[in-house]
């Protein structure tokens, strides 16, 4: 291999001899210093796990907001409205404040992170609590619930969370403003078609609706937020649970076995989207209204035929299901990763 000055007098020499130039030079250096496309993997964000201690100042957070309630509580006799307001809202405002001046604070480290938590979380639920005390303030007190002037609040504080996530980009405040603003709409629909007396399953169709439009604005909203992608599933599993509970409480109506067919039916779903979706939390709902169902039907409309046959049928539905689950998990969720232990 020829030496490092046998190489630069070869390049000098090309130079005088204007055989090569300098910028072919530089476009040479250019080109090996260019990353080969396709290389390097960017690995995809994932939401980050809550520590232990995360959680022990989550439970602070509560145990605050407790404190707070206590004293409203026993001081709601003897006080009046301006000094609860400023005990709930008040008091919210105040701990929001402080979480938005250690977020901004150039020094950072994990007590500040979870003081900051804990001091988001109890604000948050001070200042719903505040909010429906000034709505029932406003409307006459606490002896009727007024669905209509609930929507309206739960909507005014949905809005309050997620203009204030804009400044703090906490992923609570950013989840809790869309619950709310989404728990409007039931709110409202029960507002309005209370003094109808329809059936049941009208409401559960508004139940399912509701946590259909809850994923729907999760995604929508985490979509305009850069950097939040990873929330977008964050409401899944609770608005699957909600919707499949509420199907099952409605196969106990007049249109129980209609019912219990579209439940049938949302499970078998429910189990494909948990493949596709690679979600085991999905998978777990699928499982465990998969057992609720075999056991309704064993008993509901076998029951004739004797408790033992009932009981045989629930036993083999059962281990079927569970033998569905299993095999779902093992087969396409162990080579991801996500295998449900």
């Amino acid at each position: 291999m020829r030496s490092k000055e046998e190489i630069l007098n070869d390049l000098r020499e090309g130079l005088n001899a204007g055989v090569i130039n300098e910028q072919e030079i530089r476009s040479a250096l250019s080109l090996q210093q260019q990353p080969v496309v396709g290389v390097v993997e960017v690995p995809e964000s994932k939401p980050e796990k809550l520590s232990a201690v995360d959680i022990m100042f989550y439970i602070a957070g509560i145990v605050l907001f407790s404190t707070i309630m206590s004293v409203i509580v026993q001081s709601w006799s003897t006080g009046n409205p301006f000094a609860h307001i400023l005990l709930s809202a008040g008091t919210g405002a105040g701990l929001w404040s402080i979480a938005y001046y250690l977020a901004k604070s150039p020094f950072q480290n994990d007590v500040r992170k979870g003081l900051m938590n804990a001091l988001v979380l109890t604000g948050s639920l001070s200042v719903i609590v505040g909010g429906y005390i000034i709505t029932n303030e406003i409307i006459g007190g606490f002896s009727e619930v007024n669905f209509i002037a609930g929507a309206i609040t739960l909507a005014i504080l949905g809005a309050a969370h997620l203009g204030f996530d804009s400044i703090i980009k906490k992923d609570f405040t950013l989840l809790m403003g869309i619950f709310l603003c989404v728990a409007a709409f039931p709110a409202l629909l029960f507002g309005i078609l209370k003094e109808a007396h329809y059936p049941m399953d009208v409401w559960t169709i508004v139940v399912v609706l509701s946590a259909a439009l809850l994923t729907y604005a999760t995604r929508v909203v985490v979509k305009m937020k850069p950097g939040r992608q990873k929330l977008a599933n964050a409401y899944d599993a609770l608005a699957v649970f909600v919707a499949l509970a509420s199907m099952y409480a409605s196969s106990f109506s007049d249109y129980g076995v209609l019912w219990l067919g579209v439940m049938v039916a949302s499970v078998f779903g429910i189990f494909y989207l948990s493949i596709i979706s690679q979600n085991k939390h999905l998978l777990g709902n699928a499982s465990f209204f998969m057992v609720l169902i075999v056991i309704t039907i064993s008993f509901k409309y076998f029951s004739g035929a004797g408790i033992t046959l009932s009981l045989i049928m629930a036993t083999v539905g059962l281990l079927g299901s569970a033998a569905v689950a299993s095999g779902i998990n093992k087969k396409y969720f162990k080579k991801s990763g996500l295998a449900v232990d």
